[in-house]
């Protein structure tokens, strides 16, 4: 899956994912984790996400990284404030205040370039990716970890051959095999998504849609 796609997606605005509120579990999830207030929060593929602002508001620093120059654009519209904006390693980053956006390929991030997180947020990103792009996906998450950084995990759990992704299955067994080396899991939250069920239903769905929330922990 090219960066094309998702850039195409973000020029015909069709973004079926993007919520225009901030995720409704999110204060109950966080009140899960223990950081201060003022650590930085990372976010893989994060789009326009409304999460960011109110990841700002708890008075967190935020990274963000994103493919898309018009999702870019319109989350730099969103914040008050003056973007400083420099070239570095293949990427544009934008920089004001607590928030910093890195534009470009997520897989390419240079590590050692990236302040260290005290939690990693994957909100619909490693359900956007397809099962080769998952296990570079996670090895870049796991550069850019210390050893006290946490992640907060969203997945969908269904029967993938019913439905072509994105969103993609990512069961608890792949997330294990992807993270339970340097990770313990704790599901925080499981719902069944009656509502994106019907969605997905044109498009082959019928048995279940299960979404989970996993917080990954040092051991």
């Amino acid at each position: 899956m090219e960066l094309s796609y998702w850039q195409s997606r973000w020029k015909k605005d069709n973004t079926g994912w993007h919520m225009e509120t901030v995720y409704p579990p999110l204060p109950k999830l966080w009140s899960h984790l223990s950081i201060d207030k003022n650590s930085r929060v990372l976010v893989p593929l994060c789009g326009k996400s409304r999460d960011m602002g109110w990841f700002l508001e708890q008075g967190h620093a935020v990274t963000g990284i994103e493919t898309s120059t018009k999702a870019i654009n319109e989350l730099k519209e969103k914040y008050s404030g003056e973007f400083t904006k420099e070239q570095s390693h293949g990427f544009t980053i934008y920089t004001t205040d607590r928030l910093r956006l890195w534009q470009g390929d997520f897989l390419k991030l240079p590590s050692q370039q990236i302040e260290s997180p005290a939690i990693i947020y994957d909100k619909a990103a490693i359900v956007a990716l397809p099962p080769a792009m998952r296990k570079e996906y996670a090895q870049k998450v796991l550069e850019l970890c210390n050893p006290e950084t946490q992640i907060l995990l969203q997945t969908f759990e269904y029967e993938q051959g019913e439905m072509n992704g994105p969103p993609f299955s990512v069961k608890e067994k792949e997330i294990r095999k992807l993270f339970g080396n340097s990770f313990s899991l704790n599901l925080l939250h499981e719902q069944p998504k009656f509502k994106e069920l019907k969605k997905f239903q044109q498009r082959g769905l019928s048995s279940y849609l299960t979404e989970k929330i996993f917080l990954l922990t040092p051991p």
